[in-house]
């Protein structure tokens, strides 16, 4: 048993470091190609007609003022009710919605049962019992998040992979690291269903194991599908840091440093500063329209050679 505690225990740590060292990656990248696509979160009144400060005369001279409420509200909606997919693919939507949904309210569980566990330890409380009324909120909280979650996911989990099985034009961009990963998560909802029984009805194990973490007490818990479901939640948070499943902290860049990064190029600013060093960069490529071995600054100053179309 103590080995399951220990394997937590590893796996939390290593998809801690390897989220920041990811996130550090992206902070780090050069300079990117920008969209400069209209409208723009922050233009709060201008983005309704996909307007720009651009518009002002000498818009040079004057500070840029952008909205971060604006920028927030745009992502939570995004995050929350995955916006774009319900514009762009809404037959797709009704499977993802319900998934992702389950997944926050799920993980929101997690985080309620910490906080009864913190209740309970400040307060010296017996772990099986609601003793005042913060308790009990957390008690109701926790079983209607979980729940729901559970369902929410598992539901959407599963037509999710009907959809990529049966939809044609989803075929070319299947890969089989999609079915892994919907797979690996419908099999850890799966086992913790098997765990939901009455002396589990409100998740009491997960508090008992989370609290044992917390406080090193590495009781055994003598449920053999309870500790199947925590070994693969531990493998998951190993999973989850090297897979396409990371583009939940990659948003944030992909946002606010590709979509929504429209600071002007004045020279000798700091844009301009980056600029020059990404145009110093080795172009590592070739094609019939460039020719590898000299950096951006060369490549860009030369027509590109006639290239003939082979009918």
């Amino acid at each position: 048993m103590i080995i399951i505690y220990f394997f937590s225990y590893f796996s939390f740590l290593v998809f801690i470091i390897l989220i920041i060292n990811k996130i550090r990656q992206y902070s780090g990248t050069p300079l990117h190609l920008r969209w400069d696509l209209y409208p723009i979160a922050h233009e709060r009144e201008r983005n309704k007609y996909g307007g720009s400060y651009y518009e002002e005369p000498d818009w040079w001279n004057k500070r840029n003022k952008k909205s971060r409420l604006s920028e927030l509200l745009e992502v939570l909606e995004e995050i929350f009710f995955l916006k774009g997919v319900y514009h762009h693919n809404k037959k797709l939507w009704y499977y993802t919605f319900p998934f992702h949904l389950g997944l926050y309210l799920i993980t929101g569980t997690i985080f309620l049962i910490i906080s009864s566990i913190i209740l309970d330890i400040s307060s010296s409380a017996d772990i099986f019992w609601q003793n005042n009324t913060a308790e009990y909120i957390l008690f109701y909280l926790i079983n209607t998040a979980g729940y729901t979650g559970m369902v929410l996911t598992f539901s959407g989990c599963l037509g999710l992979i009907l959809e990529r099985l049966t939809e044609k034009k989803y075929r070319f961009y299947n890969a089989p690291m999609d079915f892994i990963n919907l797979f690996f998560i419908l099999g850890i909802l799966i086992t913790g269903m098997f765990t939901i029984e009455p002396s589990n009805s409100s998740f009491i194990l997960y508090k008992i194991y989370l609290r044992n973490l917390f406080t090193f007490n590495f009781t055994v818990i003598a449920k053999p599908i309870f500790l199947v479901h925590i070994s693969l939640v531990s493998a998951f948070l190993l999973y989850f840091p090297v897979t396409r499943m990371r583009h939940l902290f990659a948003k944030y860049f992909t946002y606010h440093r590709v979509r929504w990064e429209d600071n002007p190029n004045l020279k000798g600013g700091k844009l301009d500063s980056k600029i020059r060093e990404s145009l110093n960069f080795r172009v590592s490529w070739s094609a019939p329209h460039i020719n590898a071995g000299n950096n951006w600054a060369e490549t860009s100053a030369k027509l590109p050679p006639e290239v003939k179309n082979v009918e």
